[in-house]
């Protein structure tokens, strides 16, 4: 099923169940799509790096709510958190992430920091879901000055 339907049938099933931050994020997940094409025609890829980085502005809102001690918005962003996270690939662990950032080293022959862009990039063709956050750092630690 394409993540366009599995939205539309989340959609229907939050009405009846009257889940109203479920309805109301499934239905901005859907105007995302819409305001990249009104017949909703785009490949569930192209949808996954729309929901990506819909959920980085969502976790940008939370740190910001958490530091204005907002308690009533931080839950509803970490409830709109999950729900965006339904629909985007699962993320690798800890172990996983430092083994695709080791590799993507060996791979594109990094000695320094100053390779770190084609690590990354190395590392984002092994494993696209991996968190870019953590594979920096871990690829800063390993790499030398």
């Amino acid at each position: 099923m394409a993540i366009i339907e599995e939205i539309n049938q989340g959609i229907k099933e939050a009405i009846k169940s009257q889940n109203q931050i479920r309805l109301s994020t499934l239905r901005m997940l859907k105007s995302k799509i819409l305001a990249v094409d009104a017949r909703c025609a785009i490949p569930d890829t192209e949808v996954v790096k729309l929901f990506k980085t819909y959920f980085g502005n969502l976790q940008e809102a939370l740190e910001q709510a958490q530091m204005a001690n907002r308690p009533a918005i931080v839950e509803q962003l970490k409830s709109e958190m999950q729900i965006v996270q339904e629909f985007l690939p699962k993320t690798p662990s800890a172990e996983e992430t430092k083994r695709i950032v080791m590799q993507a080293i060996s791979e594109s022959g990094a000695k320094t920091k100053k390779d770190l862009g084609l690590v990354m990039k190395a590392a984002m063709k092994l494993n696209s879901a991996i968190d870019g956050k953590t594979a920096k750092d871990l690829a800063t630690q390993l790499l030398s000055d």
